[in-house]
């Protein structure tokens, strides 16, 4: 081992908390507490050390040395008995049950539990905070940690219990047989004598006790329970247990059916021992479990394979088909079962057979015997049951019931009985069957733990003396067993409760199967009875190993090594178990599909039996594994030893000191003044027995070692090397020569040379490779003259001059040598600082006094010492070899474990020594590849060249002599050894490998050519591949990658495909990075030419490779880049905020800054960005504007007088004021989305401005604010509720209940209910924000009844739960709706507008959902009747309307696929009421229902093209008919008939006049129209239904011809409105006009929404401005909302054209619009908002990656149908679903294309953020040319400050670099460290200076050969044409001059 340290004392983390605590007395015996440790991981990965500290009644959890949390079980008064950790797999409780994922969950999505066992229940506790209690309906003896969750060992009671043979049936008193004899009773003096042991062991009858008092002392009937499971599984806690059952071994015969394979419960006996965990076979298969359990009775070892029945689809079904017959049903009785319901006598179930000894029947066993009649009957248990129990249900019931039904048992008192028998069959799933099997207690499932046997015909024979005592202890105390039997186990009944009476065990689903592997006897030499009652888990000790790949040639690479320790008898068997993999092979034992797999197969192995080990334990370092075993000695003291069946013993020896503090320990330290250290007869005694045991085993080769005293002292056991290069040199040797004398030989070698080294007290700056070194060299010594060499055997060197040195003393020149030798400790000749030009110039000046001339010859005279004592690295260590080979430990070691030494032949020695030194001259050429290790040599790192060098010298390799010579300069400076001479040294195999000319080879032929790699020498070295091959890829892993690499090289491929080649071979950013620049050209030369457009398909790791990360962006939806400068945006809030402030805001009714500023800027640069070439944006929030004053202007008459005119302003004011009211609508819509909530702010609703400020004079009018209060208006004030709501994102987080209750307040500071937050409820809700409130809060809100929160509050959550049918949503509106409440239910003391909204709720609750329950409850309240005639009547036109709208909903879109609404004649209901004939007598209610019908039939069939319904639902023909329709319903079934035929709308004039009816033909165009009349009426709302048709078909696609075809209808009915009415048929005609006219400016609006259309902008500024008395208030609220549609969130968003958009629009726009403040008649008001959910954000922003900030781009739109357009960003895009690609197109940034066709992650990315991230392009961009660069250069540097840098231009390095290279070296400053190119990734100009600098004067082949590759493929890129990009040609060509210039010159 490397090296053996002590830690410390080891303690438990948590002591000294629980003696702090009380829980433990201040010196606490051992005995006290009990101490488990858990460890997972390796020293590859970061461990987590859990300790639990467990005493009688709390458990201490400590994590990583430092207490984490104590759980208490006081208040449970029941003492602890075990506590474990383990993992469940993270399952919700609402996961589906038997899902097959639950066993196969990732690592990372596991959930880690401390599982602590009481006597009664047992506590799960989730490290993350969750907790669980489960009631145990058993007493546990013991559990071990599972894969998942834990397996439960049940305790066994037959050990107490008398002989099952002498239990007789109990009988109720009432009964004929009751005077038989009752041995058990307590009342009889006397006990009976009486047998039956040959009536074959009959089962005891269940029966309740009775409810005498006598018997109320009766000890209870406790039964044999040897044939009940034992061994349960538990891998949820809120699911039931499972069973632990085993399979038995497979019958030989072919043609044996796979159904026949039965499963059974595992045998009682069976203790488990060990489960292996989750990972520690993974390296051979992450599936293969193991598991090991002990039979005490045939003191047998067994071995099991374990598997989880999810792993096994379908098994379940299969092997359990026959039992439970058909299926049948378990209904619940209120009897217990098997009595009867009277004073008769109880007439046995199947299950309760039993022999009564009255009819003296002689019963064998249970079940009858096969193949007679009876049989037959139990063949179909459902028959025989039904025979009995007329109730019997047939029906299938569920496996798994309610969460623990049966630990209701547990608690259960005795006066429960009939309660108890109920649940148990509620619990079981399983009522009374009988067993088709049932065997005998005698049977194999029978066994009983006390030595009985089965006999002849399955009958038990037991011991009489164990009889007796049973009885007697029963009758001495039956009180105290009787509660101890209730609290322990539940009931009388027991396993009875549970089904688990029942072989078949149908209660419990099976979860675990056990398949037999192995058995192998125990051997122990004494019976040992006195420990049969204690769980044989606690008496051994169990641990498993896998054979490492290293050992496969002697057959246990792939051997599984179990270890079972035996402490009593110091024996320690060790079981090897061989696996295979099988591919391609079928197993009918998995049950699956036929289909190919590969299986583990294990087989038995050999076993092995070591007497005289006091303990072992496994101890693992890294990646090698070892048994550390502690055995006896002659003294008594005890020995360490590392052993495994795949290795050599090797010798621990203990430290010399042992330290008393621990310094891993991070707990209080009890005895801080302690000493450090102390001798080690202060901690260990050496006493007879000093050492004790191993305990608490970890990671990183730590263990505890016990002594006498029973002290725990921490050992710290390193097995494997810290250096990491040797670790890579020492594993590398591991797997090119397999087996325990091959690479596991050499590992324990280097054991011995660290211990030798220690040992011999020689000091080395690198002890490690010191050592490995010595090994190396050891293996040739052992092919050689092993004689020592001379002492005098190197060559006497020049002496410098001391001349040199500061002082001539020889302490100096000592110092100086000594320093020398320490720099240069790794084999490299001079230090790495001796390449500084300072010491290159004192080197010279030297050099020139002796006449040298060589920089090389001149630094030798300087650092290389000529007569140091020690002499150079290489022979100090070839004389350590020798030194090593010929002392006692050598000859003891070597001879048997190095490979080259040994009694092997001498062809195998040689063998291996050439795979050894092929082996490690790979791993040297893999390290060429690295730039961190190219100059190891030079820089004093672990080198293996010259270690090689000297190896070859010594066998005689010349070529390989040859190439190591010249590979670097600085090699011809070392003093290698030449005396060894090696007998018959090996051949040269080959010539030396060159990976540089390999690499050079394959890129010029686009082909692999050969190379040999350390897996192909390993797999032409062995018979057996290895079995985890990623053990050899991690040692070369960069040539393995470019292997295949180059094996999939083709010539014609673009560089796409070549840079998806090099990610397929495993290559990333950081292996580019280090790659040799000369390596690296060819490859970057493809990754620049893809950085320009990179494919759209590519992934992250793909995009990242190429730097452009702002492509992967778009990869992550919603992420946003790292902000790494400050921003130049003012601070979002205050940050002098303090707690005083923030409560102080709560009572200030103006609180401003609510919202985050940096939010809110953000959005106003995008809207200025947009609209910035006027003051359109400025000039729609001026008007939709409510906080200042409305500026008007009164036309005076010259006849009034002063107060005329004061009245008259007045009354203008008073109309302006209901103008101003409508105004909230529209802003909703312009600040949509806009703002994020600070969380400690309050949000301010603040009313309305409605003071006139009156031109020309400027004074100020106001209004009577008695007519304008909150509760006369109060929908406006609703409105503005909604327009706060609205204006928070959808984006905005922190939107919880608290905040919300914090906004509860009016306008005064109050909490009460208010309109204002009616509406901001709503708001949220429309926005997804109420899905994150709790839901009792709706109850607080809705228990007032206040009508407006209400609706704003059902409204809102329907809107937030759209489409999910919530439970508990359903039930909240229901409650609100009359028909929806059960009959002669209460009537309902709500308002009719409050049901409306719950009855529209349900609608958007159920939406898309096709709900038949609620389709016909919406039918019905459309078409219903009302018989009472109300002043306020429930179902008036608005309350139908919201039904049809909730109707259209639930079924939008589905007219043509009504599934299983046809039968409710849906379409042909509806038709009556929307366009059939009505009975005279119901027209006032069926004119009611006619929009409802129309609007639902137009929802449900919309897009369905179905002309048929089209035609009825349309106008009629025939004008005659017009008469009987309200001319309002001709606009909705225009605008139904062409919402169903929605392909076949175009915006044309044609197309409107050839959709009119033929006699307005000639008048489409309303040109000739100069006159109102009501006859027209009809005319004008059909022209507005064929526009509204055209912009909802073309809603928010900005459509010109759209656009200008509402505009010319809204010029003519604006033209017709201002006619002159004089008649009421005028007026009434002019009335119908202006609604047109408001909704056709809406359709137009809608049209162009977002886009602010200055068109449409203008006509709807002129709408605004409406001031007279006959504009009513529904005509200023049409405006406003075209006004902020028209700049729907800031030009941000748009409208959709989805079905549930359509829909949505078409509630919110609905034609008959309000005519006053407070109309809710035809339409509710709040529905006016619908429009959110057909709102979306298409407005696509770029952003500049580097500064977050929206810069304009100019980009190309490809549609899906080819055409191509060209906008600027930001700009609002076409409808997603019409989008091809959209790709940017500008010269200065990289170009990025969102492909939202074929990319779905592209899609995502858009709709989370709207935001494309663009990157800067570099000065030297590889697209551009010579000139375009240096033009951009200049461009960049324009208008920027001037560096502070420029000087470094003039360094002779930087001299030759042009504009474009100098910016990259010194970027302009644009956004700080954050800009790509100021960052640390290479440039061109970093490889171009390292090519031309670092390559010529290294000294190196390998750069030199580097620049033969770079040459090479330079030139056959010019051959090929092609241009290059990254290294120009013309610094290609000026290398190529340097090195003809510096070779002629040589």
């Amino acid at each position: 081992m490397a090296a053996v340290t002590s830690l410390g004392l080891h303690q438990p983390t948590g002591l000294q908390y629980a003696i702090r605590e009380g829980l433990l007395p201040s010196d606490p015996p051992r005995t006290s507490y009990t101490w488990y440790n858990h460890s997972e991981g390796d020293a590859t990965s970061i461990s987590t050390d859990d300790e639990l500290l467990v005493t009688s009644r709390c458990v201490v959890w400590s994590r990583g040395g430092v207490f984490r949390k104590s759980y208490r079980f006081d208040l449970e008064n029941e003492p602890v008995t075990q506590a474990l950790m383990t993992t469940f797999p993270s399952v919700g409780p609402l996961a589906k049950e038997g899902n097959p994922q639950l066993h196969t969950t990732k690592q990372n999505s596991r959930s880690a539990a401390i599982v602590v066992f009481l006597k009664t229940q047992a506590h799960v506790h989730f490290l993350a905070g969750t907790n669980h209690v489960i009631h145990l309906p058993f007493e546990v003896e013991s559990a071990v940690a599972a894969p998942h969750g834990l397996i439960i060992q049940r305790k066994l009671r037959v050990d107490n219990l008398a002989a099952a043979s002498l239990k007789f049936p109990r009988v109720p008193p009432n009964s004929f047989v009751s005077s038989q004899p009752q041995p058990w009773s307590a009342a009889s003096s006397q006990l009976s004598t009486f047998s039956i042991a040959d009536l074959g062991a009959p089962k005891q009858m269940p029966l309740p006790p009775s409810s005498t008092l006598k018997d109320l002392w009766e000890p209870p009937s406790l039964k044999n329970d040897s044939n009940w499971p034992r061994l349960f599984s538990l891998s949820d806690p809120l699911a039931e247990m499972g069973l632990v059952v085993a399979r038995p071994t497979k019958p030989t015969g072919r043609g044996h059916r796979r159904s026949s394979i039965k499963i059974t419960a595992l045998d009682t006996a069976e203790e488990i021992l060990h489960i292996s965990g989750r990972t520690d076979f993974s390296s051979l298969d992450s599936e293969l479990i193991l598991a090991l359990t002990l039979n005490r009775e045939t003191s047998m070892y067994t071995v099991w394979r374990l598997s989880y029945i999810a792993q096994e689809p379908n098994m379940r079904d299969k092997e359990r088909v026959t039992s439970n017959g058909s299926g049948t049903s378990r209904r619940r009785s209120s009897f217990v079962p098997g009595t009867g319901t009277g004073a008769t006598t109880p007439i046995p179930n199947s299950q309760q057979t039993f022999s009564r000894e009255s009819f003296g029947g002689n019963a064998l066993g249970i079940a009858p015997k096969r193949g007679t009649k009876q049989e037959d009957i139990l063949e179909n248990p459902g028959d025989l049951v039904s025979a009995f129990d007329p109730d019997f249900d047939s029906a299938t019931a569920p496996r798994r019931k309610s969460r623990r039904v049966s630990s209701m048992l547990a608690r259960a008192d005795l006066s429960a009985s009939h309660d108890r028998s109920a649940f148990s069959d509620l619990a079981t799933g399983h009522h009374n069957v009988t067993s088709r099997r049932g065997e005998s207690l005698g049977s194999q499932h029978g066994r009983t733990s006390i030595g009985s046997f089965a006999g002849v015909n399955g009958q038990s024979f037991s011991q009489a003396a164990h009889l007796n005592h049973s009885i007697n202890s029963f009758l001495e105390a039956p009180v105290d067993e009787l509660l101890d039997e209730l609290r322990a186990g539940g009931d009388f009944e027991g396993f009875h409760s549970m089904g688990l009476d029942d072989d078949e065990f149908d209660a419990l689903r099976q979860e675990i199967v056990l398949t037999h592997v192995w058995s192998v006897p125990a051997e122990h030499t004494n019976v040992r009875y006195s420990i049969q009652n204690t769980p044989a888990k606690s008496q051994f000790k169990i641990f498993t190993l896998i054979a490492p790949a290293s050992a496969i040639d002697d057959q246990q690479g792939a051997s599984i090594v179990i270890c079972v320790l035996d402490p009593d008898e110091r024996r320690l068997l060790v079981l090897t178990l061989s696996t295979k993999v099988h591919s391609s092979a079928r197993f009918e034992d998995l049950n699956t599909a036929p289909a190919e797999k590969d299986v583990i197969i294990i087989s038995q192995g050999s076993v092995t039996r070591a007497p005289g080990v006091i303990d072992a334990s496994r101890l693992d370092d890294g990646n090698i594994s070892r048994i550390l075993v502690l055995t006896e000695t002659p003294d008594g003291y005890g020995e360490l030893s590392l052993q495994a069946p795949w290795s050599v013993l090797m010798k621990v020896p203990l430290p010399a000191k042992f330290a008393f503090s621990n310094v891993r320990n991070l707990s209080l330290d009890a005895t801080p003044s302690a000493r450090r250290e102390g001798g080690l007869k202060r901690v260990l005694s050496r006493g007879p027995r000093g050492l004790h045991g191993l305990r608490n085993a970890k990671p990183h080769g730590i263990v505890d070692l016990v002594d006498d005293e029973g002290k725990m002292h921490q050992l710290q056991i390193l097995m494997r090397p810290q250096n990491p290069h040797v670790r890579t040199i020492i594993d590398t040797c591991r797997a090119v020569v397999p087996g325990s004398r091959g690479g596991e030989g050499l590992l324990v070698t280097w054991w011995n040379v660290m211990q030798w080294l220690r040992i011999n007290l020689i000091e080395t700056e690198d002890l490690e490779w010191t050592a490995l070194v010595i090994t190396l060299f050891s293996m040739v010594l052992g092919l050689g003259n092993n004689s020592k060499p001379a002492q005098n055997r190197t060559q006497a060197k020049r002496k410098p001059r001391s001349g040199l040195l500061r002082s001539s003393s020889g302490t100096d020149l000592e110092n100086w040598e000594i320093m020398q030798d320490q720099e240069t400790s790794k084999g490299n000749p001079f230090p790495s600082w001796s390449g500084n030009r300072g010491w290159q110039w004192l080197g010279d000046e030297e050099g020139h006094d002796l006449g040298i001339k060589n920089d090389r010859d001149s630094q030798a005279s300087i650092f290389k010492p000529s007569s140091y004592e020690r002499g150079t690295f290489l022979q100090k260590h070839v004389m350590l070899a020798h030194d090593f080979v010929s002392s006692p430990l050598g000859l003891s070691s070597i001879p048997g474990i190095l490979p080259t030494v040994g009694n092997a032949s001498a062809e195998s020695r040689k063998a291996a020594l050439v795979d050894i030194i092929i082996g490690l001259h790979l791993l040297h050429e893999e390290q060429k590849l690295d730039n961190t290790m190219v100059d190891s040599l030079a820089k004093g790192v672990v080198s293996l060249a010259p270690v090689l060098s000297q190896i070859v010298r010594w066998i005689g390799w010349t070529g390989w002599i040859n190439a190591y010579d010249v590979e670097e300069v600085s090699m011809l400076a070392l003093d290698f050894d030449a005396v060894l001479q090696v007998e018959s040294p090996p051949q040269e195999p080959f010539d030396c490998p060159s990976i540089y000319d390999w690499i050079q080879a394959c890129i010029l032929k686009h082909a692999l050519t050969p190379f040999l790699t350390i897996p192909e020498l390993v797999a032409t070295r062995t018979s057996k591949p290895p079995e985890d091959p990623r053990e050899l890829s991690i040692l070369t892993p960069r040539t393995l990658m470019f292997t295949v690499f180059f094996s999939s090289m083709q010539s014609n491929w673009t560089s796409a495909q070549f840079v998806e080649a090099l990610s397929s071979a495993g290559m990333d950013t950081q292996l580019l990075e280090t790659l040799p620049e000369a390596v690296l050209a060819p490859l970057q030369e493809a990754i620049v030419q893809c950085q320009t457009e990179p494919p759209t398909t590519w992934s992250k790791d793909l995009l990242a490779m190429i730097g452009r990360e702002d492509v992967n962006m778009l990869l992550t939806p919603g992420q946003r880049p790292r902000q790494l400068q400050s921003t130049l945006l003012a601070p979002s809030h205050e940050a002098s905020l303090d707690v005083h402030l923030i409560c102080a805001s709560t009572t200030d009714p103006e609180a401003t800054k609510s919202f985050d500023g940096s939010a809110e800027v953000d959005r106003q640069a995008i809207t200025r960005s947009i609209f910035k070439d006027d003051q359109r944006m400025a000039e729609a929030i001026y008007i939709l504007n409510t906080h200042l004053p409305t500026i008007a202007r009164c036309r005076s008459q010259p006849h009034w007088s002063e107060s005329e005119l004061l009245e008259a302003q007045k009354k203008h004011a008073q109309m302006l004021a209901y103008r101003t009211l409508a105004i909230s609508s529209g802003r909703g819509l312009l600040y949509f989305s806009a703002r994020i909530p600070l969380l400690t702010q309050r949000i301010n609703i603040s009313g309305f401005n409605l003071s006139c400020v009156m031109k020309p004079e400027n004074n100020t009018v106001g209004v009577d604010k008695s007519a304008f209060s909150e509760e006369k208006v109060c929908w406006a004030f609703f409105h503005n509720g909604v327009a706060a709501g609205l204006s928070i994102s959808r984006n905005a987080k922190g939107i919880d209940t608290s905040w919300i209750l914090y906004n509860k307040r009016d306008g005064k500071g109050g909490s009460e209910l208010n309109n204002r937050h009616a509406g901001f409820l709503l708001a949220l809700g429309l926005n997804g924000h109420l899905k994150s409130v709790a839901k009792w809060v709706a109850f607080k809100y809705l228990t007032p009844k206040h009508t407006m929160t209400s609706i704003g509050l059902l409204l809102g959550l329907a809107a937030s739960y759209m489409g999910t049918m919530d439970s508990l949503i359903t039930r909240l509106l229901s409650v609100h709706v009359t028909r929806m409440l059960p009959p002669g239910a209460a009537e309902l003391n709500l308002s009719p507008l409050t049901q409306t909204t719950g009855i529209m709720g349900i609608g958007l609750l159920y939406c898309n959902t096709q709900h038949r329950r609620m389709s016909e409850i919406m039918v019905s309240e459309i078409e219903h009747i009302d018989t009472e005639i109300d002043e306020e009547l429930l179902r008036n036109e608005g309350y139908r309307l919201a039904a049809g709208f909730a109707l259209g909903f639930i079924n939008l879109g589905k007219g043509s696929d009504l599934r299983g609404l046809h039968d409710m004649r849906l379409t042909e209901r509806l038709l009556v009421l929307a366009a059939g004939s009505k009975q005279v007598d119901l027209v006032h209610v069926f004119d009611k229902a006619t929009a409802a019908a129309v609007l639902a039939i137009a929802l449900i069939f919309m897009k369905s093209e179905n002309q048929v319904l089209a035609r009825k639902i349309d106008v009629p023909d025939s004008i005659l008919q017009f008469d009987y329709i309200r001319p309002d319903v001709f606009l909705l079934r225009t605008l139904a008939r062409h919402l169903i035929m929605w392909s076949k709308i175009e915006p044309s004039v044609a197309w409107i006049k050839t959709n009119l009816p033929k006699p307005y033909r000639a008048r489409h165009s309303l040109q000739t129209i100069n006159n109102l009349t009501s006859e027209d009426l009809p005319f004008y709302n059909i022209i507005t239904g064929l526009c509204f048709s055209v912009a909802l078909r073309f809603a928010g696609s900005a459509s010109t011809a759209a656009r200008d075809l509402m505009l010319s209808y809204l010029h003519e009915l604006t033209r017709i409105c201002q006619i002159d009415a004089n008649t009421f048929d005028q007026r009434l005609t002019r009335n119908t006009v202006r609604n047109c006219q408001d909704l056709v400016a809406l359709a137009a609006a809608t049209v162009m929404a977002g886009t602010g259309d200055l068109q449409v902008f203008r006509r709807l500024r002129s709408m605004h401005g409406r001031d007279d008395e006959d504009t009513p208030y529904g005509s200023h609220l049409a405006a406003h909302l075209a006004i902020g549609a028209l700049f729907l969130g800031g030009g941000t968003f748009t409208f959709g054209t989805s079905n549930i958009a359509i829909a949505s629009l078409l509630v919110a726009f609905y034609p008959i619009l309000p005519s006053s403040v407070q109309d809710n008649k035809s339409h509710l008001q709040a529905f006016r908002h619908f429009w959110v959910l057909a709102a979306e954000a298409r407005c696509l922003v770029t952003k500049d990656i580097d500064t977050n900030q929206p810069i304009p781009i100019p980009i190309s739109i490809t549609l899906r149908g080819g055409e191509l357009s060209q906008r600027h960003t930001p700009c609002l895009l076409p409808e997603l679903d019409k989008i091809q690609t959209v790709r940017t197109n500008s010269p200065e940034y990289w170009n990025v294309v969102l492909d939202l066709e074929n990319n779905p992650t592209h899609l995502a990315s858009f709709k989370a953020t709207q935001t494309v991230y663009v990157r800067r392009r570099p000065a030297h961009d590889a697209s551009a040319t010579a000139f375009q660069a240096t033009l951009q250069a200049l461009n960049d540097v324009d208008g920027t400050a001037p560096q502070s840098l420029e000087w470094l231009f003039e360094l002779p390095a930087f001299a030759g670099l042009t504009k474009a290279e100098r910016a990259l070296v010194l970027p302009p400053d644009r956004g700080g460290a954050s800009v790509v190119h100021a960052g640390t990734e290479e440039t061109v100009v970093d490889a171009r200076l390292v090519l031309e600098n670092a390559t010529l004067d290294s000294g190196k082949r390998d750069r030199l050969l580097g620049l033969r590759l770079l040459f090479g493929w330079a030139d056959h890129a010019t051959a090929e044409g092609k241009d290059m990009q990254w290294i120009r040609r013309e610094v290609v060509e000026r290398l190529k001059a340097r090195v003809w210039m510096r070779a002629e010159g040589e």
